[in-house]
């Protein structure tokens, strides 16, 4: 091996190692989208539970009252977490892609399911700043609207994070490789977490009970869930990050 060879295999070492460098600096932003989520979401707001689908406009329109400044606070922080469920999902699908090969449309669909996750995130913190914006000039019936506008834009699009969901199962359950990149019980878990947002099609047509936005399924098992799912993708694609960064490696 001559001098330039030895030069040229270092850079490409280097490269590679930083692309995983900034792959898992993208797969744990997801931190940032769990945190300050919640501490807008659940702290803040107080949606933890949320006022219920059973309230009557002026219960609505006095929460938002009393709660203004949280609730401001609250949804600025939430939209500004939604963006960082996407680099989450972009680091998952490089994992997805060396999985079906660059033809594969799982590793595509996934993305596109985590984009939409991440907009179903911040498009209802919005709608619910906009309610808290000048809510004292608003009436209790349009305070209302805004309110219920928003749960049904966030449970009703469920479609979109169950797309990603079931995308990352059928992709583990692809892989051929003797030491598969994701272990197949995770697969299980991922169908399990889409097969958890169906309740949420019987939101609309309740007002109270399990399947009310603030119910035991649609809100406390949806959300549990979700964290758990989103908790253990983050770890088994750091594992997976390693694994192929070490092959990688070895083959530069």
């Amino acid at each position: 091996m001559t001098l330039t060879d030895s030069t040229a295999t270092n850079a490409d070492r280097a490269q590679i190692h930083g692309d995983y460098v900034t792959l898992r600096v993208a797969l744990l932003l997801v931190g940032s989208y769990v945190v300050f989520g919640l501490l807008g979401f659940a702290v803040f707001a107080g949606f933890w539970p949320p006022p219920g689908e059973d309230w009557t406009a002026n219960q609505i329109h006095t929460y938002f009252v009393e709660h203004k400044t949280g609730l401001t606070l609250g949804m600025v922080l939430m939209a500004f977490a939604g963006p960082f469920y996407v680099t989450w999902s972009v680091a998952i699908s490089k994992v997805i892609g060396r999985i079906e090969g660059p033809m594969g449309p799982l590793a595509g669909i996934q993305v596109i399911g985590g984009l939409l996750t991440g907009v179903v995130t911040f498009v209802p913190a919005t709608i619910w700043i906009t309610a808290a914006f000048r809510v004292e000039e608003r009436s209790p019936e349009m305070v209302q609207t805004l309110y219920d506008f928003g749960w049904m834009f966030f449970d009703t699009t469920f479609v979109c994070s169950a797309l990603q969901s079931v995308a990352i199962g059928v992709a583990i359950l692809r892989d051929r490789r003797v030491a598969t990149l994701y272990p197949r019980w995770f697969a299980y878990v991922s169908f399990f977490t889409a097969f958890c947002y169906v309740p949420l099609t019987v939101m609309p047509f309740v007002k109270n009970g399990l399947f009310a936005w603030h119910g035991g399924i649609s809100f406390w098992l949806v959300f549990v869930e979700f964290f758990l799912f989103t908790a253990l993708g983050t770890w088994l694609t750091w594992r997976a990050l390693r694994t192929l960064e070490a092959e990688d490696l070895a083959a530069a």
